[in-house]
């Protein structure tokens, strides 16, 4: 009797240990694409922000462009009032000395009219030579004055742009903070901390506030401030959800259907998960758990104090910025 009842035993620890990894696989592969997905936004978000740079360093090189031309164009056209004004003189000295060899009758004289005045025209052919290539010039620098104000328009139309998605996306989430916060406010100081990181606001609950040493189930404390929460995302439901649990690097020493660190903490997240989606307004497809284990701390492990910290459950809450990847990439059509 003794053997048939271990050996039932035995095959229930199987069977247990069997579905606990099913369930941290299922977990880890539903946090793995949740993550691909925020951090392939978080990579757009960084590209558009070097973008922005970029055009801002572009528009800066452009407008010192611009100055230039209207240097340029400033001198040339100066250039080109005096050379008008020259050629109206030579032009009018030109005919003085053409009316002057007209009413000589003096050969030598003629001779050296006709000497200054074929002078006077060489002198005119070149200034009008050196006015039709400062007219060309001119024509150039503010074709090309032209073609850089458009390019500076485009490029501060661009950052602009850009800069109003940035600016959405900061606001988004300031505001997603802003209510989290007013969400929480009763639990100050009582176990739970709300930071933005990485373009989220991580919601941070501490073991004391939410499970007994070893344990899964939430304790009542836990509950009411998951409560809390599960109101705020059914308000708020185009947030994503990740909960994370972590422990301690303790190796977990109690007895039942835990395995080890990495059983205890998916058995955290997702317990929390449930009590979230008690709420039948809170979107499941929105919310994913996985266990951490030891493996990412906040602290090192060397006294109790750091290890109490490390024994946390995080919320990690993401605006959904669909609107905001495709305002981007609709930009840069």
């Amino acid at each position: 009797m003794k053997k048939i009842i271990a050996f039932l035993l035995f095959g229930t620890t199987i069977a247990t240990s069997c579905v606990s990894k099913k369930e941290l696989t299922d977990a880890n592969s539903a946090l793995n694409s949740c993550k691909a997905t925020t951090e392939a936004q978080n990579i757009d978000i960084n590209n558009m922000r070097k973008h922005i740079t970029q055009l801002q360093y572009d528009s800066a090189a452009a407008q010192k462009a611009i100055d230039k031309f209207l240097n340029d164009s400033i001198t040339q056209s100066k250039s080109l009032h005096q050379a008008k004004m020259e050629i109206r003189d030579l032009k009018e000295a030109n005919k003085q000395l053409a009316e002057r060899v007209t009413g000589s009758s003096n050969s030598s004289e003629i001779k050296a009219l006709l000497a200054d005045l074929q002078k006077t025209q060489e002198k005119l052919q070149k200034r009008e030579d050196a006015l039709n290539e400062s007219e060309k010039n001119l024509k150039n620098s503010q074709a090309a004055l032209e073609k850089s104000a458009k390019s500076l328009a485009e490029k501060e139309k661009k950052v602009n742009e850009l800069s109003a998605i940035i600016n959405k996306q900061d606001s988004i989430l300031k505001d997603l903070r802003t209510k989290v916060d007013a969400a929480f406010k009763s639990f100050q100081g009582k176990g739970i901390e709300v930071v933005n990181k990485n373009g989220k606001v991580y919601v941070s609950l501490d073991e004391k506030l939410m499970f007994k040493s070893g344990k899964w189930e939430v304790d009542e404390k836990g509950s009411n401030a998951l409560n809390t929460l599960s109101k705020f995302l059914a308000e708020n439901k185009d947030i994503n959800v990740v909960v994370e649990g972590h422990t301690d690097s303790l190796a977990y020493r109690g007895n039942g259907y835990i395995l080890d660190n990495w059983d205890l903490s998916t058995k955290r997240a997702t317990a929390i998960v449930r009590i979230l989606l008690g709420n039948k307004d809170v979107n499941p497809a929105k919310i994913s758990a996985t266990g951490r284990a030891e493996f990412c701390p906040i602290n090192d492990n060397n006294t109790s104090e750091s290890r109490s910290k490390n024994r946390r459950t995080e919320i990690i809450l993401s605006p959904n910025l669909d609107e905001l990847l495709e305002a981007m990439l609709n930009s840069d059509k």
